[in-house]
């Protein structure tokens, strides 16, 4: 019952949100982004309950919860007569043809949300870490507990407890209603995530082939274990990806609907990495100079508010809380190198390493590779200058990860390098949409949406 109940209220704060925009028309699309959002929003009271010093407990949790789905939804006679024109006037067809793709993919994905229920936290770094500070919160009523002020402890503590908080807040939420290992929503959020993208790629190409893309990124070897092992990594590619394509459509349709989704679900990865922040900085110059249309003004304001949103979601993290909450906190000076940076050794090795977890297909299989040919293909067939767009994106994205590997010290190829490789193939997987070669469909708009996908 208390499940039930937490898992509605998020659902009601994301959908009070998702059903404002009419760019969101496709009754998938709603409902998974509803659950998605909802998360990242429901996480953002919980914070609030600490910085306030108000006990976290299920009453205060479920009521801080409770009131934001209320504020969201003012209306609740509007609320109850939208859910029920979403779903009753919704009626989804399922080829034939369709059933093996998507029968593979459900058979996948329910391991994934049992595996999420029933086996306890594995990840050392989350043992020792987010899972450790949610469980202590639960414990002690805060999430900054005694063990942070235990100096014989300290040393062995990883340094997720330093991360941006979504995992550990949404540990503390699902740990605080009873569920033996918390991390269920991971697999509701991996499920809603790939409902979403199913839905997403049968907007322009065939359901055969939208099937077919899922189902190779869900067998991708490393991000599949990712859907049910507890970190950060795949919550954080999840809110990365959504946002690109959304920011993505603005920059092609100039709709102020899909900037405004993309800076939420930005922020919402800023939220949950914090080295993101960086990533927004070629987006948010790439929104300022596409979308100038004769007027400088506007075009910098898309970019700043793009871009400031962001920056509160990362600060309220590591500037407020970090600054007057924690009791101990890692010197940012120690972090950040500024010697010996870009000689063509340390440069060559950083490039080597990162080529290698790339292309790897033991971890990745044939993804990459599957995606970079049908690039090529477009690119040659529709000979389009919109059509580099997509590998410009990532080598964008790769470039900030060069940086970042050459600046701080805490993070690596093999781990923090690697694991941010999901935000590269589900961001691939949502692009594959816009390959022109493989439209055959006309994108739906909010009067005429299909029920189809």
């Amino acid at each position: 019952m208390l499940l039930a109940g937490i898992f509605l209220l998020q659902f009601l704060i994301g959908f009070g949100l998702i059903d404002k925009f009419e760019v969101i028309s496709r009754f998938p699309q709603k409902i998974s982004l509803s659950i998605i959002l909802g998360f990242f929003i429901s996480t953002i009271p919980v914070f609030a309950l600490e910085l306030v010093h108000i006990t976290l407990t299920v009453f205060s949790i479920y009521l801080a919860i409770a009131v934001t789905a209320l504020a969201v939804n003012l209306n609740l006679s509007c609320l109850f007569k939208r859910l029920r024109q979403v779903f009753t006037e919704y009626h989804y067809t399922i080829n034939v043809y369709e059933t093996i793709f998507l029968g593979a993919i459900c058979y996948l994905l329910f391991f994934s949300v049992w595996r999420s229920y029933a086996i306890p936290v594995t990840p050392y770094d989350s043992i020792v870490g987010i899972d450790l500070v949610a469980k202590q919160a639960i414990k002690e009523g805060h999430i900054v507990s005694s063990f942070f002020f235990r100096s014989d402890f300290r040393a062995f503590i990883s340094t997720q407890p330093y991360y941006a908080p979504f995992t550990m807040l949404m540990q503390v939420i699902y740990r605080s209603i009873g569920l033996p290992f918390g991390q269920l929503w991971l697999g509701i959020l991996t499920v809603s995530f790939f409902i979403f993208t199913y839905s997403k790629l049968c907007e322009t190409i065939s359901p055969v082939l939208a099937g077919f893309f899922v189902l190779l990124l869900v067998t991708v070897p490393e991000l599949y274990a990712y859907t049910f092992l507890l970190q950060t990594d795949f919550s954080n590619a999840v809110f990365f990806a959504i946002a690109m394509i959304f920011t993505i459509e603005f920059l092609d349709s100039k709709k102020t609907p899909h900037l405004i989704l993309g800076s939420m679900f930005m922020a919402a990865a800023c939220w949950s990495r914090t080295e993101t922040i960086v990533l927004v900085i070629p987006v948010a110059i790439v929104v300022s100079g596409l979308s100038f249309s004769g007027s400088l003004v506007q075009s910098v304001r898309y970019a700043a508010g793009y871009a400031g949103f962001c920056v509160l979601f990362t600060a309220l993290w590591n500037l407020v809380f970090f600054k007057f909450y924690f009791p101990v906190v890692p010197d940012m000076k120690d972090q950040i190198n500024w010697t010996g940076l870009y000689s063509i050794e340390k440069s060559t090795e950083i490039l080597n390493g990162m080529n290698k977890y790339f292309f790897d297909t033991g971890y990745w299989g044939y993804f990459i590779y599957i995606f970079l040919g049908l690039w090529l293909v477009n690119v040659v067939f529709t000979r389009r200058k919109e059509a580099l767009w997509p590998l410009v994106w990532l080598i964008a994205f790769y470039f900030c990860f060069f940086i970042m590997l050459h600046h701080f010290t805490l993070m690596n190829i093999e781990y923090t390098f690697r694991r941010a490789i999901m935000k590269f193939l589900l961001l691939m997987c949502l692009m594959i949409g816009r390959l022109h070669f493989l439209q055959t469909r006309k994108k739906p708009t909010a009067a005429t949406a299909t029920d189809k996908g």
